[in-house]
């Protein structure tokens, strides 16, 4: 697909593009890749690519912006974004998706949409103790305020793109003993789909950062436990709950593979595991199909469309 200064066209029933040019200007080639489909807690990724320079590149999506790295690829310039929807809190449909750049004086936008599918997650059925499933009355003004800590640190936006493709495992032995997107019924009281995969993991095993990054929220929390928050950039976050021992403090860097704690069963949990959770700009995502695949082998099931001449 071809998009010249005048005008737009229209691409299927799920992506459509805009741009808007300063008449008479002449710009360098670029491009803009995503999926115009995708599975609701799924991760996909978009690009950016130029023959020449750009800058501030970012992408809108589900209302949040991401600011995005520039990067040098082949013979120009590239940006890389890493999204998803939350199947807590998602559903199936169309949904707007912005990306926007910066060349000499002149801001541009491309404009599309992604359908988003339904998912078919499993469920499960839990007994628990009564305190597990609601939490005491006295209990309610901490459970508030970590609430307001764990919000802010996955607002973090910072544009320096630290994450990779694939991610390094945060255990040695990986074994999902509970996966993302199940249905949780505690004692008969349906709960939210699960929202991070629950690893097996003995007390004491160390747990590894999957991406660098920066630690943005280390706690006890009510229910999360002993638990850390590892910004990687572009909106990407890491999350590791329930931990024995935490290895690593707020605002420090740590290198992907660098041990971060150890796994426990502190907080709201019925035996020692360690729950990894990735959240994509506000959204959590199944983390464990990255394990298996690359940004590039993403790009490749979206759609390439040619922004500029």
């Amino acid at each position: 697909m071809r998009l010249r200064a005048g005008g737009f066209w229209r691409w299927g029933a799920a992506l459509f593009c805009a741009l808007w040019l300063i008449p008479g200007a002449a710009w360098a080639a670029a491009w803009v890749t995503f999926p115009t489909s995708w599975d609701i807690g799924q991760a996909f990724a978009v690009s950016l690519t130029a023959d020449t320079d750009y800058k501030d590149p970012a992408v809108t999506w589900m209302g949040r912006t991401v600011t995005l790295d520039v990067e040098q690829g082949g013979a120009g310039k590239v940006s890389y974004g890493l999204l998803g929807s939350d199947v807590r809190k998602i559903k199936p449909g169309d949904y707007p998706l912005l990306v926007e750049f910066t060349q000499g004086k002149q801001r541009f936008h491309v404009k599309g949409s992604i359908a988003l599918r339904e998912k078919r997650y499993p469920s499960e059925e839990l007994k628990v103790a009564p305190k597990m499933v609601n939490p005491a009355k006295k209990d309610l003004p901490r459970i508030k305020k970590e609430g307001q800590l764990t919000a802010a640190a996955l607002r973090t936006m910072t544009a320096k793109r630290r994450w990779t493709t694939p991610p390094g495992l945060p255990l040695s032995m990986i074994h999902i003993t509970s996966h993302y997107g199940f249905h949780r019924v505690f004692n008969g009281q349906p709960r939210a789909p699960h929202a991070a995969a629950d690893l097996r993991a003995a007390v004491g095993t160390s747990v590894r950062a999957p991406f660098a990054g920066t630690v943005v929220l280390t706690g006890h929390h009510y229910y999360a436990g002993k638990s850390v928050y590892l910004d990687s950039g572009n909106g990407v976050v890491t999350v590791f709950f329930h931990l024995s021992e935490i290895k690593v403090k707020k605002g420090e860097r740590v290198a992907r593979g660098q041990v971060i704690g150890k796994s426990g069963s502190t907080g709201r949990v019925t035996g020692p595991h360690l729950h990894f959770g990735l959240n994509l700009a506000g959204q959590y995502v199944d983390p464990m199909p990255l394990f298996e695949t690359s940004v590039t082998e993403l790009l490749k099931k979206g759609r390439q469309v040619k922004v500029l001449d």
